[in-house]
């Protein structure tokens, strides 16, 4: 555990607020210089509906938050960051049509469906996590949550989104578009991530609908088939792909040669149906084409990295155009990064990335990755420090970094 910082009253340390309708209203706790501070941050839980494929195992993973949010109630002067896809709003929404004609294609019933009202859903995520969920909703009556939406649960931070984070229970989480923390003379901000990220900068590019067809159209599918003769279909194992797009070699090792290009075919039709793919590329689209695709998607994790440094060297904007930051924490690749700037003895500069809590895989048969990554942040009159420890394994340290003011 890093060094505590002597008590502080809360009452001089001003959240963010949310108005009614889930407008954004900058607090003035964003802008405030903390000196004696502990920030802990975690991104990418993706906690779902127990109708869906899981990514987050509330028995499990949820313990383990539990013990993230009494360790923050702990601290005088404590904070929670929830950066991004904490919510997996857009597995729970399905594609806005193609349902009906990926199901005739394929011989699975399945229908198109309208999505549900958002308020339901959260009610429903919280149903299927109380162990996670009634410990966020006691530590955000003890100490400041805040919330900075993701490309997952974006909802949240638009119209109505207030109203959805209340319906689940948890009425005091604060939200944020991205975070900035004053800590002594250094600058903390705080992104998912995804802004950089042409499939889910926008929910019209194409990722959100890969999500919302993989849940609702081939993972029905999957659990739907006669599995080949001594091969193991685990549907559950599909949400779990980094990239989404990964879903296609995984599924031409699990499917008979003649159902894979059936498969291929329907999928096609109704990601063009959704808009996710123009129809002249349908045409031409091969697995072969679409592995090309996935090395670029697979790279993602080094093209962030690439451009944080950037920013850190000031050469690139963040967007929102924060302050400058001295440490720029990011998440939304599932994959953990940091990376250390060298300039002068004392102005060193982070980058870090998150990861996910959600177990990672990137192929048919191999183990998942299953770190819980944690970032904490503390801070005394003289020195900044970070450290980044794996909550799966006793807080086992994974990489620390000490910069003095």
């Amino acid at each position: 555990m890093m060094g505590r910082s002597p008590p502080r009253s809360r009452a001089s340390r001003p959240r963010c607020s949310v108005r009614k309708g889930g407008n954004l209203a900058a607090g003035p706790r964003s802008a405030d210089k903390l000196s004696a501070v502990a920030l802990y941050v975690v991104s990418d839980l993706h906690l779902g509906e127990s109708t869906l494929a899981s990514m987050f195992r509330d028995e499990d993973q949820g313990r383990r938050f539990t013990e993230v949010c009494t360790r923050v109630a702990s601290e005088p002067d404590g904070e929670l960051i929830l950066l991004g896809d904490i919510f997996d709003l857009t597995a729970a929404c399905p594609p806005h049509k193609g349902l009906t004609q990926f199901g005739v294609s394929l011989d699975v019933p399945i229908e198109d469906k309208p999505p549900r009202p958002l308020p339901a859903v959260m009610k429903s995520i919280r149903e299927h996590n109380p162990t996670a969920l009634d410990a966020l909703e006691k530590l955000s009556a003890q100490a400041p949550v805040t919330l900075v939406p993701g490309n997952h649960d974006r909802h949240l931070g638009e119209g109505g989104g207030r109203e959805a984070l209340d319906a689940a229970g948890l009425p005091k989480v604060g939200i944020e578009t991205m975070a900035a923390r004053r800590v002594l003379d250094k600058w903390v901000v705080l992104q998912h991530g995804h802004q950089w990220d042409p499939s889910n900068a926008t929910p019209t590019g194409g990722g959100e609908t890969m999500t919302a067809v993989i849940h609702h159209a081939v993972i029905p599918f999957l659990r739907h088939i006669t599995p080949r003769l001594n091969v193991h279909i685990d549907p559950d194992r599909l949400v779990a792909l980094r990239p989404e797009e990964r879903v296609i070699p995984v599924l031409e090792r699990w499917l008979r040669p003649g159902v894979f290009e059936r498969f291929i075919d329907a999928l096609l039709a109704i990601l063009v149906e959704n808009g996710a793919l123009a129809r002249p590329l349908a045409w031409v689209t091969t697995p072969s084409l679409l592995r090309w695709r996935l090395k670029d998607d697979d790279d993602l994790w080094e093209r962030a990295g690439a451009s944080a440094l950037a920013v850190l060297e000031g050469v690139k904007s963040l967007p929102g155009k924060p302050p400058p930051p001295d440490v720029l924490v990011l998440g939304h690749t599932h994959v953990m990064d940091w990376a250390v700037q060298d300039g002068r003895p004392g102005v060193q500069r982070l980058y870090v990335n998150l990861g996910t809590w959600s177990a990672r895989a990137t192929d048919a048969a191999g183990p998942m990755d299953a770190a819980m990554p944690l970032l904490q942040i503390d801070a005394d009159s003289r020195q900044l420090r970070a450290q980044m420890v794996d909550c799966s394994r006793r807080w086992r340290p994974l990489q620390r970094f000490e910069v003095d003011r």
